[in-house]
C-alpha cells in the first residue's frame, strides 16, 4: 500500500455512455470509466469493499454492476428490481441491500438473492438511505419529511408478537422537518452516534439515536441539500440551493434548542454557480479537502482551513455522487479477478426460506469431539504455581487477619464479662457492709438497756462481734473486695489496650480511647 492514493468516484446526469468515472483527488488522472449503465441515481451509488460497484439507474427499474478493474457490466448478472429505485445503501459488509422504491423500502439478502422484507412507513418517495457505521441500523428520509431509524434484525426478520402490533415499526421516527428530507450523515458509533439530517425546509438538525431526541436545529437562510461531518464531528459542511457550502462548528453549540444563522456569521465555501444547488459532498481521509459537486456541472475541491478553491472539475451533467476510497492504482489492472459475493439475481417478491438458501460445508476428515489441551508440568501456565502460591498466601493473610479479629472481639467480651463480675461482686460487698452497719447498730441500742456486768462482757467480746456478725466474716469480705479491685483495673487496662490498638489501626489518636456508655442499673 506504498502508493495508495485517495481515489474520487464521480457520477453525473450525463447523457454519454459513462455512468461513473474514478479520478487521482491529488493529480486529477483518470484511473477508471464504468459504461453502459445510464444515468447513476441520486444517492444510488455503492460499493462492496473494493471488489465491486453498484449503481442504481434513475430512468429504469435497474440495478448495475462492475467489477472494480472492468469497464463493462458484469455478463450474466442483471438486476431487475420492483419499481424505479430513488435511493440505495448496502451494509458495510456487502451481506444486505436496502432500497427506496417510491414510498416503500426493499430489503434483500445479497448471498441468496432473497427478498426478506417490504416496509411501508413513509408516506411519500424515499429520498436517501444510510447504514450506520457497524451495519445493526439503517435510517431512511423521505419527501414527506419524515425520518426513521430502523433495526435491521427486527426488518430482516419480523416476529409475531401475538398482540397484533408489527414488530418492523421503525425503532424512532422523528417528524420535526416541515418539507423533503435531501441528506443523511451518521457519525462513528452505531446507534450511539449522531444523526445530521437536513431538508428543503432550511434546516440542518442533530439527534442522538442513544435515546432518539433532537439534540439541535440550526436554520440557515436557504434551503440545503446535502451534508457531510468530520470525523471528530466538529464541523459540519452543508450544501445549500444559491450554490455555496456552509460551515457550522460544533465545538461550542449554542445552548437552545433551535439557533438561526445570521448571514454575517455564516462562513461559506463560494465558487460554483450562483443559484444552482450543491447536491453532494465528500471529504478526504484527513478533513483537510472537501470536494463539492452540484448542479452547475462542476466538481470543486477546496481546502478546508483556508476555505479555498484548489481546484475544479467540470463534467458533463449535474453531480449526483460523490464518494472517496483510499486504494492502490493497481487494483484497476484487469488481470485482477474479482470474488463474487452476492447471488445472480434478486427475487421480486417476498418467499420463503429453500434449500439453495442454506450453504454446503465440506469436511475432509473426521473432526472428533473438543478435547481438552494436555499439559507439560515443565512449564509454567497461568493459574498455577506462582499465581496460585501468591492467591493461597493472600487467602491464609486474609483468614489470619479474620482469626485475629475474632480472637480480639472475644477478649473484649471476656472483659466485658469480668468487669460485670466484678461489679456484681462490689455490690455483693457493699450489702454485706450495710448489714453489719445495721446490726453493730442495734447492740449499741441493746447495751444501754442491760446491767454494767453486761455490758463489761460486751465489751470483752466486742472485738470478736465485729470481726464476724452473723456468720459474715468482714475481714474475708474486705480482702475479697480489695482482690475484685486490682482484677478490675487488670481487666481495664486490658480494655484501654485493645481500644487504643483499634484506634491505631483505624487512623485515630492512640491515646484518646472511645468513651464506653455508662451502666444503667
Amino acid at each position: 500500500m506504498g502508493d495508495a492514493v485517495e481515489a474520487l468516484f464521480i457520477s453525473t446526469s450525463t447523457e454519454d455512455n459513462t455512468t461513473c468515472s474514478v479520478q487521482d483527488l491529488r493529480t486529477g488522472t483518470d484511473l477508471m470509466r464504468y459504461k453502459g449503465g445510464g444515468c447513476a441515481q441520486h444517492n444510488g451509488l455503492e460499493m462492496i469493499h473494493l471488489n465491486y460497484l453498484f449503481s442504481a439507474n434513475s430512468a429504469k427499474p435497474l440495478l448495475h454492476v462492475w467489477p472494480i478493474n472492468k469497464q463493462e457490466q458484469m455478463t450474466g448478472i442483471r438486476f431487475v428490481v420492483p419499481g424505479k429505485v430513488n435511493a440505495l445503501a448496502l451494509t458495510p459488509d456487502g451481506s444486505f441491500l436496502v432500497a427506496g422504491i417510491q414510498e416503500n423500502i426493499y430489503l434483500w439478502h445479497m448471498n441468496s438473492g432473497r427478498m426478506l422484507n417490504t416496509l411501508s412507513k413513509h408516506y411519500q418517495a424515499i429520498t436517501c438511505l444510510r447504514f450506520t457505521d457497524n451495519g445493526e441500523h439503517f435510517i431512511s428520509g423521505g419527501k414527506d419529511g419524515a425520518v426513521l431509524v430502523w433495526d435491521l434484525t427486527f426488518s430482516a426478520a419480523p416476529l409475531d408478537t401475538g398482540s397484533g402490533k408489527d414488530s418492523t415499526e421503525p425503532l424512532y421516527s422523528f417528524n420535526d422537518h416541515g418539507l423533503a428530507v435531501t441528506g443523511l450523515y451518521s457519525g462513528i458509533g452505531g446507534i450511539r452516534s449522531y444523526l445530521y439530517t437536513v431538508s428543503l425546509d432550511r434546516c440542518c438538525k442533530l439527534y442522538d439515536l442513544s435515546g432518539g431526541i433532537m439534540l439541535l436545529s440550526v436554520v440557515f437562510p436557504v434551503a440545503l441539500h446535502s451534508v457531510i461531518v468530520n470525523k471528530m464531528e466538529t464541523k459540519v459542511y452543508v450544501g445549500s440551493s444559491d450554490g455555496k457550502v456552509f460551515v457550522f462548528n460544533m465545538v461550542n453549540p449554542p445552548r437552545m434548542k433551535e439557533y438561526h444563522v445570521e448571514e454575517e456569521e455564516i462562513q461559506a465555501f463560494v465558487g460554483h454557480t450562483a443559484g444552482k444547488a450543491i447536491t453532494c459532498l465528500a471529504l478526504n481521509l484527513s478533513a483537510t479537502i472537501l470536494i463539492s459537486g452540484g448542479e452547475d456541472n462542476q466538481v470543486c475541491v477546496w481546502d478546508v482551513n483556508s476555505k479555498q478553491l484548489i481546484k475544479s472539475l467540470p463534467q458533463n451533467g449535474s453531480v449526483t455522487n460523490l464518494r472517496i476510497r483510499l486504494l492502490s492504482p493497481s487494483l484497476f489492472l484487469p488481470e485482477h479477478k474479482q470474488p463474487q459475493l452476492f447471488a445472480d439475481s434478486l427475487k421480486r417478491m417476498i418467499t420463503p426460506r429453500d434449500e439453495d438458501d442454506y450453504l454446503e460445508i465440506l469436511v475432509e476428515q473426521e473432526i472428533g469431539g473438543r478435547k481438552s489441551p494436555e499439559l507439560d508440568f515443565t512449564k509454567s501456565y497461568p493459574g498455577t504455581d506462582e499465581d496460585l502460591l501468591i492467591k493461597l498466601a493472600s487467602m491464609n493473610t486474609k483468614s489470619n487477619k479474620e482469626e485475629d479479629e475474632t480472637e480480639s472481639e472475644a477478649e473484649v467480651e471476656e472483659a466485658e464479662s469480668a468487669v460485670e463480675e466484678v461489679e456484681s461482686a462490689e455490690e455483693e460487698v457493699e450489702s454485706a457492709e450495710e448489714e453489719v452497719e445495721s446490726e453493730d447498730d442495734k447492740i449499741e441500742s441493746d447495751a444501754g438497756v442491760e446491767s454494767i456486768a453486761d455490758e463489761a462482757e460486751s465489751d470483752a467480746d466486742e472485738q470478736s462481734s465485729t470481726s464476724k456478725t452473723n456468720g459474715v466474716d468482714v475481714q474475708k469480705l474486705l480482702a475479697e473486695n480489695a482482690r475484685l479491685k486490682e482484677e478490675s483495673k487488670r481487666m481495664f487496662d486490658i480494655i484501654f489496650k485493645y481500644m487504643g490498638s483499634d484506634a491505631n489501626m483505624q487512623g485515630l489518636p492512640a491515646g484518646k480511647p472511645k468513651r464506653k456508655k455508662p451502666r444503667q442499673n
